[in-house]
């Protein structure tokens, strides 16, 4: 089975979203170029279907973003970069473009008081000048991530539309996990999505990430299509027992540690992991998928 590698450059971020438990981070820092070159030289091993620069923070703060995605183009697999834009600029923007293949932008809405209830600590004007410009650079690289749960609902037709009214085709819609068990609010909206990925023809973001080999593997209630399909580094170059573990409580290993066999570890970890007792994820995940939890 291919896997997703999360890579994170940084988790420091200045925003302050409704649905990020920054409060669960208890050390902030910037990765450095030789734990990219071990993160490289590890994951050449693997089988790997995406690198994603992801993590806990804002990836386009990183002072070396531009040295970094070129380092990791020579891992084997389409490279991915996650990130609210705010880092983005008239000097990095389309070199950033030019080095990813997929450039992941995460937004609520398109209305003001909306966005600035969900994405407090970020400039509006700034965001969404910045998202234009990276569609009229190469709109076919960006695959929009609507986020913020139901804060977000009220004014989509309003967000979908702008992005449409540009060619953008890659729109998903994101279900409000709890992080590990961090953010604990209501996330039973799973219903409501359906009927918005239908109305306004748009795609869950479960289509990201599962393909039919995964949803066979759904059928094992021991199986997370977040924890078991990916691997996730942070910026210290720790290796996370899974993406969604925010505060780093279940470290594994070290890049640097070229006798780590995560993968074959991965399946033993997910039944042991604290983080899993409380956490939401593989439910959410796997909405369109509901017929196999019926099964079991």
């Amino acid at each position: 089975m291919k896997r997703l590698a999360n890579i994170e450059l940084t988790n420091n971020c200045k925003a302050d979203c409704s649905m990020c438990p920054r409060d669960a981070l208890k050390d902030f820092g910037f990765i450095d170029l030789q734990t990219v070159d071990d993160i490289v030289e590890h994951l050449q091993k693997y089988d790997l279907s995406e690198v994603s620069i992801s993590g806990r923070g804002e990836p386009t703060f990183h002072p070396q973003l531009i040295e970094i995605l070129k380092r990791l183009k020579k891992l084997d697999a389409p490279l991915s970069l996650v990130t609210t834009t705010d880092g983005l600029n008239e000097r990095n923007l389309h070199d950033c473009l030019d080095n990813l293949d997929i450039l992941r932008i995460s937004v609520s809405s398109r209305d003001r008081d909306t966005f600035k209830k969900v994405h407090r600590g970020l400039n509006y004007d700034k965001i969404w000048h910045t998202i234009e410009q990276a569609i009229e650079y190469d709109k076919d690289k960006l695959n929009i991530h609507l986020v913020g749960g139901q804060d977000c609902f009220d004014h989509l037709e309003e967000t979908i539309d702008f992005f449409k009214d540009r060619g953008v085709k890659n729109i998903h819609i994101f279900p409000l996990w709890n992080r590990g068990g961090d953010v604990k609010k209501d996330q039973d909206i799973n219903e409501k999505r359906k009927r918005i990925v239908e109305q306004y023809q748009i795609d869950f973001s479960e289509d990201e990430y599962m393909d039919g080999d995964k949803v066979k593997l759904l059928q094992n209630p021991s199986y997370c299509p977040i924890g078991d399909s990916s691997i996730m580094v942070n910026y210290k170059g720790q290796m996370i027992g899974c993406f969604q573990d925010f505060a780093n409580r279940t470290i594994v290993g070290y890049v640097k540690d070229k006798d780590l066999n995560f993968v074959a570890k991965r399946g033993t970890l997910l039944s042991k992991m604290p983080v899993c007792k409380d956490c939401n994820s593989r439910k959410a995940v796997t909405t369109k998928y509901e017929e196999y939890d019926e099964e079991r």
